[in-house]
């Protein structure tokens, strides 16, 4: 077959530069059950349940007592804490340094959310934070010990269940 200079170009472009375009890392929190003293949930990875979530209940978007809004967000790593890595995500309105982290009680957020492979909804706790940490970690990395950042584009959704 012979390869003309127009069927060359295509091919380049189809090709592209050579880049693969980031992965997605969606996260879905899905909020199940609310009371006076916190709001726990699910957390879902590319449609996956990986972990339970707890946050504050809902006061108006209060900076460091109240859970955020509903909406989607982008997301971006942060190296720079104690834990060296976390998610935090990006545009929460009149909000920053809102954050996915290790803690089992609601007085352990600012605002943020909380992982957890176990929740006590009547005791608003969450039990092994550190191990749920981890499972969404490694969930990233696809192992517990990246040597590298991989590139994905990181996405968290945050809604309520359907009743």
């Amino acid at each position: 077959m012979r390869c003309t200079f127009f069927s060359f170009l295509i091919i380049l472009t189809l090709l592209g530069s050579g880049e693969t375009p980031a992965a997605p890392f969606s996260i879905k929190i899905v909020r199940t059950s609310d009371n006076v003293a916190s709001v726990t949930g699910e957390l879902h990875v590319n449609g996956k349940f990986l972990v339970h979530t707890l946050e504050l209940p809902y006061k108006n978007n209060a900076s460091y007592i109240s859970s955020i809004p509903t909406g989607t967000y982008s997301a971006h790593l942060r190296y720079d804490k104690s834990d060296r890595w976390r998610l935090q995500l990006d545009n929460v309105p009149d909000r920053g340094g809102v954050q996915i982290h290790i803690g089992n009680y609601p007085n352990q957020t600012q605002g943020c959310i909380l992982v957890g492979t176990k929740v006590f909804n009547q005791s608003n706790r969450l039990e092994e934070s550190q191990a749920a940490y981890s499972i969404l970690r490694n969930c990233f990395y696809g192992t517990p010990t990246p040597n590298s950042s991989p590139d994905k584009k990181l996405k968290v959704e945050i809604r309520y269940t359907q009743k």
